[in-house]
């Protein structure tokens, strides 16, 4: 059986041919996307990523065209259909379809679809023992605080990642003091020192829906919080590491290219937020 999947409006097989390729986000990636976690047939922080794809829309001038409670019953609906209870929950928005010239065409229609992806499976350990990491220059552009489909330069640092065996590649730019951090093609960058916990400031990245709850779950438990330009010599040095996303959670990194950082183990403090984290995560479900 195929899965089905929401398109403006209603429900298709996911084999029907939907989109034109006149489609703004195929020719320009003009759209946006959100992936929500789908736990237990429930959607994990859901009305927090539509109010940003809607605030970046906006942004944008495009319009999210349903209301929130209309897509999470569409939500459920995917579930039920699909039969899938643990899940990633794929959201995008395009500009919609016009003849292929630059500017805005006037009167179109925005294109709305929503995909329920199994979990995809992660490497055995790795919340446990901890994934292994690679850095990649950082060639995106100047909006990376918006949710653009635009991912080819993550893409990129995905395939170089999977190329040397690691599960994360690690953005890097630089400056006049040399290179700095700023997230992976897919998730939040963190490192403990001393016991307070550093992430990279919000200069030109995502600020990531998972990112902000592990602050405020750290700060809650009395973790120091700094946002700041991470050095790459300081997150080698650092006394834990983790990545966190919407898929990867809370997850530790023990090396990153040849060299192994945090003793090469998880840390106390990432157990901890590991915890908080799957406890918030089971009272924060729509």
């Amino acid at each position: 059986m195929t899965s089905q999947i929401f398109f403006n409006g209603g429900f298709f097989d996911e084999t029907e041919k939907l989109l034109s390729v006149q489609d703004r986000g195929l020719c320009f990636a003009d759209g946006l996307f959100e992936v929500i976690r789908c736990v237990g047939g429930k959607f994990l922080l859901f009305s927090k990523h539509v109010a940003r794809m809607r605030e970046s829309a906006a942004s944008l001038r495009m319009e999210l065209p349903y209301a929130g409670e209309e897509l999470l019953r569409a939500c459920a609906e995917l579930s039920r259909r699909n039969g899938i209870i643990e899940g990633e929950l794929y959201l995008e928005l395009t500009r919609g379809e016009a003849p292929r010239y630059h500017t805005f065409p006037e009167g179109v229609r925005p294109n709305f679809f929503m995909v329920l992806n199994p979990l995809r499976r992660m490497p055995e350990g790795c919340w446990t023992r901890g994934v292994a990491t690679v850095t990649f220059r950082d060639i995106r552009w100047g909006c990376c605080h918006l949710k653009s489909i635009n991912l080819l330069p993550n893409v990129l640092g995905k395939q170089y990642a999977k190329e040397h065996g690691a599960f994360e590649a690690l953005f890097f730019r630089e400056d006049t003091q040399g290179k700095y951090l700023t997230e992976g093609p897919s998730s939040t960058l963190f490192a403990i020192k001393n016991r307070v916990l550093f992430t990279p400031e919000l200069d030109n990245i995502l600020p990531g829906t998972t990112r902000k709850v592990v602050m405020e779950l750290a700060g809650r438990d009395g973790i120091e919080v700094r946002e700041v330009r991470l050095r790459l010599e300081d997150f080698l040095g650092a006394d834990e590491a983790f990545i966190s996303s919407t898929v990867s959670e809370v997850m530790p990194v023990i090396r990153v290219d040849d060299q192994t950082i945090a003793g090469g183990a998880k840390g106390r403090l990432t157990d901890r937020l590991q915890t908080l984290y799957w406890d918030f995560k089971q009272d924060h479900l729509e």
